[in-house]
């Protein structure tokens, strides 16, 4: 079967190479920036600039002096220069590092020509970064809710950390006057009632509409950071973050949907590209600052808006749909004269589907509204879209490449046992079908709304077993965890020798392995030859699989005992990689005794090759081979004392309630 190739949205390339090339390219045809135009010796000085920044800082200090320093050759030129392509990248990637004086300067000349500086396509960019970095810099660290141990990022994930925590950090850690934290709260609340203001004129603005956006984010609290070459969305989502704000400025945020939904032009907002990323931004606002306002805004959405037949389809052809729908509930024979017309339409892919879908489903912008609004919704309003807009669709739908996202969200996020119900329903015949087309991602989220809601475990796997075809068959069984961590049937496994794991079998894997009866899956695995579990276990996706075995409350200590002897004679093969170091840290702490000294013993044997390599050198050092290798007995006594250390600092570390964060997350998962 497919990879999810065709299903998946491209992901933005990071553009900052290309730019500079074609910046440079231009410049040698006298064209120094899009935008005002600068001379040569303006456009040298601040390419070198870009292309210091883009070289990198040994620290903080270096960045701050080069900020002050450039800032420093914009004094009476700020807006000039803000509205230049190339200058305004600069500024914007240093305008976060610059003293109190510098930005309250940039504060007072942007505050004087705010119109003009909304609407170009420049400098709206640099007032858009001044916002984030003015939101701060009001709030300062005590503001920053705190942030969990589980969400934290370990320092195995990331060595440094990046342009984006860098900055952050800076802004909110650095001892600011209160003077000049004020005049940057003062700078948040203006721009935010300048756009409220000036609504009907920056709803429709390409450049405005990003700053309203990143205002409405500011007055409850949520930081996204702004990075300059990069585009918005998941890629910069990890980094949100919540703070604590006035109470005024959740009111003034308010004000943003109550003027709104008073227009008549409301209704066609999802179907508009900007418009409809304000609702998305005002709705995971709501989320945070009011949950009755936005069961409302979100119902008007529904109803007014998302629910609109789609007017691009002639009256004919809506009559056919709706009566292709309405043949499906008469009698049997109906029904199969239905079936050959769908076997007919498989033979003719340019034929239209039997199913009437709503406006909302045919413009990708609506739909990522709808993603949103399915992210954030309480249980009746995510009741109320599920009837109204998906169900006795949903099977159309996720075999989509525009809508099958919108299926996994409500997936993921759906609350009613009796809805998910009717959902799985709808799905477990199209299982086969989902992992041929590549939509895999549907197939994962299924599984996960099982495990989540405590439903449809036992049906969700014998769908699986289906669709991988090794049903029916003893031998064929056995290799149901081949299949489902590659997400191929069985008959086109013996050709695959690679040690690919698809992401979504691992992930549809882990979500088996902690149903409430995970026992066939585990006899699968504990079935496999060693060599063959190893190399599945030493890969990015497959090395989780072995986390979520020996963490599942349902599978028993001798089935996971088994697992970590099975592994025996193949430590040091995983210990020496990434991924696979990781394996053997989870399979050492699980482990009795015993099976302890039988792992030290195999990797001490080859010392030498755990040297050689970078993640070897790390196990070899923190299970202390070099004791074992002098005294088995010591070295067991050293490490008894190093496990009571560690749990006594982890029950100092636990919070017993739970924190601003975790709350957040709460939030933006109704």
């Amino acid at each position: 079967m497919q990879t999810e190739s065709n299903g998946k949205r491209k992901r933005p390339k990071k553009k900052g190479s290309r730019f500079m090339r074609n910046a440079k390219g231009f410049a040698k045809q006298g064209i120094f920036g899009r935008g005002t135009h600068i001379d040569d010796d303006q456009f040298s000085y601040f390419i070198n600039i870009l292309d210091a920044m883009k070289a990198g800082f040994e620290d903080v200090e270096d960045r701050v002096n080069m900020a002050n320093n450039v800032f420093e050759q914009t004094v009476d030129k700020e807006i000039h220069l803000s509205s230049n392509q190339i200058v305004s990248k600069a500024i914007e990637s240093l305008i976060g590092f610059v003293d109190d004086a510098q930005l309250e300067r940039f504060f007072g000349k942007f505050g004087d020509n705010l119109r003009p500086m909304c609407s170009d396509r420049f400098a709206s960019h640099v007032l858009q970064k001044m916002l984030e970095i003015a939101f701060l810099r009001g709030l300062g660290q005590a503001a920053a809710q705190e942030q969990s141990e589980a969400d934290a990022p370990g320092p195995a994930k990331r060595a440094k950390p990046d342009a984006a925590q860098v900055e952050e950090q800076y802004n909110l850690e650095t001892d600011f006057s209160d003077k000049h934290r004020e005049q940057c709260r003062n700078f948040v609340l203006r721009i935010s009632k300048f756009m409220l203001n000036n609504l009907e004129d920056f709803v429709w603005d390409s450049c405005a509409t990003h700053i309203m956006r990143s205002a409405i984010l500011c007055l409850v609290g949520i930081h996204v950071p702004k990075i300059a070459f990069e585009k918005g969305g998941a890629e910069l989502a990890k980094h949100r973050k919540l703070y604590t704000v006035p109470e005024e400025w959740h009111e003034v945020m308010k004000e943003f949907p109550q003027r709104l939904e008073l227009w008549p032009q409301f209704v066609d907002f999802p179907y508009q590209e900007h418009s409809s990323a304000l609702l998305g931004v005002i709705c995971l606002s709501l989320s945070v600052v009011d949950k009755s306002m936005l069961k409302h805004f979100g119902k008007k959405i529904l109803t007014q808006s998302l629910l609109k037949p789609n007017e691009d389809n002639g009256d004919d052809d809506d009559e056919k749909k709706e009566s292709k729908i309405e043949i499906d509930d008469d009698n049997d024979d109906q029904g199969n004269n239905e079936k050959q017309d769908d076997n007919e339409k498989t033979e003719k892919p340019n034929s239209e589907p039997a199913v009437l879908l709503p406006k909302v489903f045919h413009y990708q912008c609506a739909v990522i509204l709808l993603e949103t609004l399915l992210s954030v919704a309480g249980a009746k309003l995510l009741t109320q879209l599920y009837a109204m807009l998906f169900s006795g669709r949903v099977a159309h739908l996720s075999q989509q490449q525009q809508t099958n996202f919108a299926v996994q969200r409500l997936l993921q996020h759906i609350k009613e046992v009796s809805d998910f119900e009717s959902v799985f329903t709808e799905l477990q015949p199209q299982t086969e079908q989902l992992l041929k087309m590549g939509y895999t991602g549907v197939v994962s989220a299924l599984s996960g709304a099982c495990l989540r809601l405590g439903a449809k475990q036992a049906q969700m796997i014998a769908a699986l077993q289906s669709a991988l075809h090794v049903t029916g068959d003893k031998e064929k069984s056995k290799l149901f965890f081949n299949c489902l961590v590659k997400l191929k049937p069985h008959e086109l496994l013996a050709g695959d020798q690679s040690g690919f794991v698809h992401l979504h079998g691992s992930l549809i894997a882990q979500h088996i392995l902690q149903f409430n009866k995970p026992i066939f899956l585990v006899n699968c695995i504990l079935e496999l030859p060693a060599e063959q579990l190893s190399q599945i276990f030493n890969t990015p996706n497959g090395s989780h699989i072995v986390d979520a075995f020996l963490q599942s409350k349902y599978i028993g200590e001798k089935s996971r005992e088994r697992l970590i002897r099975q592994l025996d004679g193949f430590y040091v093969d995983l210990a020496i990689t990434r991924h696979g170091s990781r394996v053997l840290d989870q399979c050492f702490k699980a482990a009795q005794e015993a099976q302890k000294l039988h792992i030290a013993k195999e990797l001490s044997n080859k010392a030498n090759m755990l040297k050689g390599s970078p993640f070897g050198r790390l196990i070899y050092t923190k299970y202390r081979l070099d004791t074992y290798k002098l005294s088995a007995s010591q070295w067991q006594a050293s490490l008894g004392q190093q496990q009571q250390k560690e749990e006594s600092v982890g029950q100092t570390n636990k919070r017993p309630a739970k924190t601003a964060t975790e709350l957040f997350k709460d939030i933006l998962t109704q």
